[in-house]
């Protein structure tokens, strides 16, 4: 025998929708917009037209964009002077800044400065112990040994009287008719 089939759905089949779903689902699909494919009928010989516009409407964009509109004077006009804000007044210096000049010192401050530079006496004795000074030692030793003889020069001291020995000291003293009274004055005693 052959079977009867049902006009209704089963729990398995498809389930039929209400009225009112069936009409939203259809404005929806109406609302949707499809994407467009090719020109619309009638716009072949409309498209050249659409062109010549959009070139002429480029052309006129492109040349108004050239130049400057500022007008420009041809007059020499004097320079106005603006006045600066309160607060860019007073970010500037109000004195004007000055290399200071070195220092006046005499002949003898400088010569006293000179035998008491710690360096200088430094270098002194590496040199008088026998080591090469090279570079930058040896250009300062050089120079302060140079202006120290020229110092000496000018106020007329000699070094060889600050190197005498005790025992030409000696002789000096008891040369001089100094030393006799000196003497004379501690017998008496």
């Amino acid at each position: 025998m052959s079977r009867k089939k049902s006009r209704k759905g089963g729990s398995n089949g498809p389930t039929r929708l209400s009225k009112d779903k069936l009409k939203e689902l259809r404005a929806l699909k109406e609302s949707r917009v499809k994407a467009q494919k090719g020109n619309k009928a009638g716009t072949r010989n409309a498209v050249e037209a659409k062109k010549s516009q959009q070139d002429d409407q480029k052309n006129k964009d492109h040349q108004a964009g050239k130049g400057s509109k500022k007008p420009i004077s041809l007059m020499i006009e004097p320079k106005v002077v603006e006045q600066e804000p309160v607060l860019k007044r007073h970010l500037k210096p109000q004195a004007e800044l000055k290399k200071a000049a070195p220092l006046e010192l005499t002949t003898e401050q400088e010569l006293e400065q000179l035998e008491n530079d710690q360096r200088l006496l430094d270098l002194i004795d590496r040199h008088e112990s026998g080591e090469l000074l090279v570079g930058k030692d040896a250009k300062y030793f050089n120079t302060k040994v140079a202006r120290h003889q020229a110092l000496c020069e000018l106020l007329g001291i000699d070094d060889e009287d600050d190197e005498a020995s005790g025992d030409d000291l000696l002789d000096q003293f008891m040369s001089n008719n100094l030393a006799d009274e000196w003497l004379d004055e501690e017998d008496d005693k």
